[in-house]
């Protein structure tokens, strides 16, 4: 009588711990394999800054593109083009589009020292380049000031460099202004040559107004559109420099006046 009552007190608790493990069991097997904490990974999207710095670019990933479009109109095929493409070794290939019919090509050979923006050596060559002209091309303290207004290009100990590449960027842009004069003169010249000159037969006067005509279409198109891509050309490198650029910077940098050629950088 002893041992039948003790195992009716204890049947009861193994009864009821049975049936809590055989349902355990039934709702584990019916739940599908994402909700299994235990034998499956943790599938919960990840937050916080740890996955910021997870999916941010590593330092020597390029973030910013290395192709330009640069339109006459507000939109692709309201008037000429420019698309400017650099590959990794610096060689840019200009594709003008100057009619809807006409393409030229043009490729450009880099100047050494271009691919090593951002690199020491490049910011103490520009460095030196900054105090070999300052005294004569004095605006470069304009350059030079706006930048400082600049924290970020302060923090990234590559002031030079941006001074540099605004520097040459405007001197640039001057000179292809100044071949835009050229070339309009020179196109009013072969007109006025082919109008009043007695000594000219048809076969000559065609001539002159077929020069005259490429001169005012490819030539000035080609300029201008050189011209205007200058500038995106600076945003895209100094943005490549600093990791970004203001947009109040660069209109400030756009507007100072360089009066003298930029002679290229000598690698140390």
């Amino acid at each position: 009588m002893i041992r039948y009552h003790l195992m009716m007190k204890k049947t009861p608790a193994l009864w009821i711990g049975s049936f809590l493990l055989i349902v355990t069991v039934a709702v584990w097997r019916f739940l599908p394999p994402a909700d299994r904490s235990i034998l499956g990974p943790d599938r919960t999207p990840a937050t916080g800054p740890d996955v910021a710095r997870a999916v941010a670019p590593k330092p020597t990933q390029r973030i910013q593109p290395n192709k330009r479009v640069t339109l006459w109109g507000r939109m692709a095929g309201d008037g000429p083009m420019l698309i400017s493409e650099e590959s990794d070794s610096g060689m840019i290939t200009n594709t003008y589009q100057v009619s809807p019919t006409q393409f030229i090509v043009r490729v450009v050979s880099p100047d050494p020292m271009d691919q090593r923006l951002g690199s020491l050596d490049y910011e103490t060559v520009a460095k030196v380049d900054f105090e070999r002209h300052v005294a004569t091309e004095t605006n470069l303290l304009e350059i030079k000031a706006i930048l400082e207004d600049f924290p970020t290009a302060i923090a990234s100990q590559r002031l030079y460099s941006g001074i540099r590449e605004a520097y040459a960027t405007r001197a640039r842009m001057r000179q292809l202004r100044d071949e835009g004069y050229k070339n309009s003169d020179r196109v009013s010249q072969l007109e006025n040559q082919r109008l009043n000159s007695q000594l000219l037969d048809d076969a000559q006067r065609q001539q002159l107004e077929e020069e005259a005509i490429k001169l005012s279409s490819e030539g000035s198109t080609m300029i201008d559109l050189d011209y205007r891509d200058a500038g995106e050309r600076l945003k895209q490198r100094l943005t490549r420099l600093y990791g970004e650029l203001p947009k109040a910077v660069h209109q400030r940098l756009m507007s100072i006046e360089i009066y003298e050629p930029a002679e290229p950088l000598q690698a140390p």
